[in-house]
């Protein structure tokens, strides 16, 4: 593969790719859930917490904080605010677990990972985090954090690292070859909350997405082909780590099959692979934002996530610019990462917003720039594959990449985009409106309506609208 351009060309929607016929095999469903064998277990305490407002928590994302350890219960709440089971419904006559975090088709690809030293109540070591009971499996004993250190490439001193994987199959057995999109976007929607749960306790939240792939995998005792490695979360803002520690060997415990039948894409296998880095020859650069942030009133987060659905029924009402404003200040300025933010560019089709006239806006420093007057509603309903919510929403963000950098680059672009159309699905939900997130449309007929160069192209679409 020359570049990812081409994977996201290849995989690219038209009007006549989605009307060909594709049968889903219903009898390789697979488990939203991965279990391991033979592992000792610990319960964690219950999901605790309410934190600092919401909009508020967003406004300072990329604020200057310090580092601290966490405790049993700060760990509990981290994992469940990344992967908590946040309610259950009836799908079906079978029970289905909706998370805390939003993933496409409902199909949950990721998997969380915490390594572990000096918490209370837990042995030093390796751990999977089970939504299904709210637990922790310990899979390695002992501090894995020198090794850690080397696989991340980041020197770090806190007592806890999280890491999301990805089992692509999981979202390739809907979505085949355009999963590894919707992997990439979900592992950031992921990321972006634990981002939020820390940065509301004060703390450095930093994700990282630079890292040596094979070591780190390995070291989570994944294939790093079917399931990989994604990103990083560290309670802190970490130094660049140059050592090589040697990886011991390990004996992992095995794990049960998500798949009857493994779901195999070669063209995200490829795209992946392209993307892997092996040594720590990289700058890590980190954004930082204004210490000047308006006042605006918000539930807790911690409420706030616990809240957080796909919210479609847009009524088409009109949207207060006070509220328009905080939703797009908060969560589209700024995410602590290292992947070089911004990577995204940002386009808002914008409808019925009071004192904003309706068109497409661009953000232009610090302001936003009118390109194209109209109500546009309708249109890019069509171009998110007739999707009638997209056409009462008050602004639809569309998240573009500019192509040129290497296969590393457009990782970081679907992760940037993921993180921040989830704090976009949380402002939206403070505020009492509606967010659902789309990665399906016509690639090249949303590229050819924005007026993007052809190395320019859209990888996310977040709606956002007042609800009923």
């Amino acid at each position: 593969m020359k570049s990812c351009l081409d994977y996201h060309l290849k995989t690219a929607h038209t009007y006549e790719s989605v009307r060909r016929p594709h049968y889903l095999d219903w009898s390789n469903y697979p488990s939203p859930f991965k279990f391991y064998r033979g592992v000792k277990t610990f319960p964690l305490p219950p999901f605790k917490f309410r934190g600092q407002e919401t909009l508020d928590t967003l406004y300072r994302l990329c604020s200057d904080y310090g580092s601290d350890s966490l405790t049993l219960q700060e760990v509990a709440n981290l994992a469940f605010s990344m992967n908590g089971v946040t309610k259950v419904e009836d799908f079906h006559g079978e029970p289905f677990a909706f998370r805390a975090s939003p993933s496409a088709g409902a199909l949950y690809p990721f998997e969380l990972y915490l390594f572990l030293r000096s918490v209370e109540g837990l042995p030093d070591g390796l751990y999977h985090y089970q939504p299904v009971n709210h637990s922790l499996e310990l899979l390695v004993a002992g501090d894995l954090f020198e090794p850690l250190k080397g696989a991340l490439c980041a020197e770090f001193t806190g007592n806890c690292v999280a890491v999301v994987t990805t089992i692509y199959g999981r979202s390739a057995w809907k979505y085949r070859a355009r999963a590894y999109r919707y992997c990439l976007l979900d592992s950031g929607h992921m990321v972006a909350n634990g981002v939020a749960y820390l940065r509301s306790l004060g703390l450095d939240a930093t994700a990282v997405s630079l890292f040596k792939d094979s070591r780190l995998n390995a070291l989570l005792g994944v294939d790093g082909t079917r399931e990989f490695a994604t990103v990083a979360l560290l309670p802190e803002r970490p130094a660049l780590f140059w050592g090589d520690e040697e990886l011991p060997p390990f004996n992992y415990p095995p794990s049960e099959p998500v798949l009857r039948r493994p779901v195999r894409e070669p063209l995200v296998e490829e795209a992946h692979r392209a993307g892997e880095l092996a040594d720590c020859q990289f700058y890590r650069p980190f954004p930082g934002s204004s210490s000047l942030f308006p006042e605006v009133t918000s539930p807790p987060l911690g409420d706030v996530i616990l809240k957080r659905r796909s919210r479609r029924e847009f009524t088409g009402g009109a949207m207060p610019f006070e509220t328009f404003k905080h939703l797009a200040e908060s969560s589209l300025t700024c995410f602590p990462s290292d992947w070089g933010f911004p990577k995204c560019n940002l386009y808002l089709q914008v409808r019925n917003v009071e004192g904003l006239q309706s068109g497409i806006y661009t953000p232009s420093n610090g302001r936003l720039e009118l390109v194209q007057a109209g109500d546009f509603g309708p249109y890019v309903s069509y171009l998110c594959l007739s999707q009638r919510f997209v056409a009462y929403a008050n602004v639809n963000v569309v998240f573009t990449y500019s192509f040129g950098g290497t296969c590393r680059d457009y990782r970081g672009a679907l992760l940037e985009a993921g993180a921040l159309g989830e704090n976009l699905y949380l402002a939206a939900e403070a505020f009492g409106c509606g967010a659902c997130g789309i990665g399906a449309f016509y690639d090249l007929e949303l590229q050819a309506f924005l007026g993007l160069p052809p190395e320019e192209l859209p990888v996310y679409v977040v709606s956002v609208g007042v609800l009923v």
